[in-house]
């Protein structure tokens, strides 16, 4: 059903369809509903969050293998929403310890190789603050002046997060068969 005065200025379309937006609309419809069905990997991972971040033991209440597990499902989801810089310079770079021993433990080589390399192309030499704020210091950034030409060291993290995209221990899989193994997850 659309408003009448809709329907008059648009010929009887309503206004998802008349701007072309419709398919959008349903698709993401169609996405959360589908976040809405039960999924136990997701709702551990609601679990973890909020004894991470509403109990007073917070990360370190949260048993090794629970915190292997936290650590690189941070680390991941970091990297495909904003890339390894962004993991730096979010809390979640407080974890980087924490991530190189849990990819080690996954045998997640190539994701750890990148990670050091990526640590090195920020920070080089430097040993990474476990602080944000100091973090954040001394992490390099883009130059405000939009014409000035890209930094060497966002060409390579480029690269680099193309081929963490690419994938190449399978870390959600690793992750999966983590949790299942260790039945943080029941299995489905």
């Amino acid at each position: 059903m659309i408003l009448p005065a809709t329907a008059k200025a648009t010929d009887g379309v309503c206004m998802a369809c008349k701007q072309g937006i419709r398919k959008n609309l349903d698709s993401t419809k169609k996405y959360y509903e589908e976040q809405r069905k039960p999924d136990p990997v997701r709702d551990y991972w609601k679990v973890l969050v909020h004894r991470v971040h509403h109990t007073p033991e917070g990360f370190y209440g949260l048993s090794p293998t629970e915190r292997t597990y936290y650590a690189v499902c941070l680390f991941e989801g970091e990297i495909y929403n904003g890339g390894v810089h962004q993991f730096f310079y979010n809390s979640s770079g407080n974890f980087y310890s924490e991530v190189i021993a849990g990819l080690q433990e996954l045998g997640a080589i190539k994701s750890l190789e990148l990670l050091l390399l990526a640590k090195q192309v920020l920070f080089s030499d430097v040993d990474l603050p476990a602080a944000t704020a100091e973090r954040r210091e001394i992490l390099p950034w883009w130059p405000k002046d939009k014409t000035a030409p890209t930094p060497a060291w966002s060409v390579e993290l480029d690269s680099i997060d193309g081929k963490f995209y690419a994938d190449p221990d399978k870390l959600g899989e690793r992750l999966r068969y983590y949790a299942l193994y260790h039945k943080l997850i029941p299995e489905i």
